[in-house]
């Protein structure tokens, strides 16, 4: 069954010519747009993404929510569903996603587990899995939050919960990993910032050791092999990162004083 679904969806991006195509590819046969707001790459991102069909806006980056809100205003469809550039829609959940949209009744909006590949294999523990997100809903009654980082699809509405994964292909290589965690970090910190948080050694220490713990014991990341080893000490070091950003802003701030 090829029928397209009154189905928007929407994918913010920025330099991803090597991920998009496969991203619009794997929801032609459900949706009947794709939307992308593209913060001004400089590869042939846009180029692709109109060649596959989806409708491309560029925009200076002002926010990760801020710029999915400005792809949920262009949507035409009674539903939306969110992408990252590095996600894809297997077909057995696009056999989901037609059978929950046809039997919605009153649901506003549904979380999906994500499933991500990471050093050549799919990730079972360690906090990210089954990492439910809320990702489709209703166009009408649901917006993105705006914070620096960890924005939130927001329904007016009951939710319920999808079994089939979103796939998620994240981190290529380490590089990209370290890279990601410097960026978030830096994020994070101005978001401490305004809520007028400090850092002292508890946090330089405390917080990423018990970080690793967390993920590699009690999340059972060890059950992840290598995998689990490479996320925990991922996660340690971003949180660490976080912290020295914030302090390091403290001291200049005392400085120029």
């Amino acid at each position: 069954m090829n029928e397209k679904l009154p189905l928007s969806v929407t994918i913010i991006t920025r330099n991803e010519e090597v991920r998009i195509a496969a991203a619009i590819e794997s929801v032609k046969g459900i949706a009947a747009e794709v939307i992308i707001i593209d913060s001004q790459s400089t590869d042939r991102t846009v180029e692709i993404a109109k060649s596959l069909g989806a409708r491309v806006e560029t925009r200076p980056f002002m926010g990760f929510g801020q710029q999915k809100n400005l792809a949920h205003s262009l949507c035409t469809q009674e539903w939306v569903l969110n992408l990252d550039a590095d996600e894809r829609v297997s077909p057995t959940l696009a056999k989901e996603i037609r059978e929950k949209i046809f039997n919605a009744g009153n649901v506003a909006g549904y979380f999906l587990p994500r499933k991500t590949w990471y050093l050549d294999r799919w990730v079972m523990h360690s906090g990210w899995y089954p990492n439910y997100l809320l990702r489709l809903c209703k166009k009408q009654g649901s917006s993105w939050t705006e914070p620096a980082i960890h924005e939130a699809l927001t329904v007016s509405g009951a939710t319920e919960y999808f079994t089939s994964p979103i796939e998620h292909y994240s981190f290529p290589d380490q590089r990209s990993h370290i890279l990601k965690n410097v960026e978030y970090a830096g994020h994070a910190k101005d978001q401490l910032l305004s809520r007028n948080k400090s850092a002292g050694i508890f946090d330089l220490v405390f917080r990423p050791l018990w970080k690793f713990f967390d993920i590699y014991i009690i999340k059972q990341g060890f059950l992840d092999g290598r995998a689990g080893l490479f996320i925990a000490a991922h996660s340690s070091y971003a949180l660490f990162l976080r912290y020295t950003y914030l302090y390091e802003q403290a001291v200049k701030n005392s400085h120029s004083r």
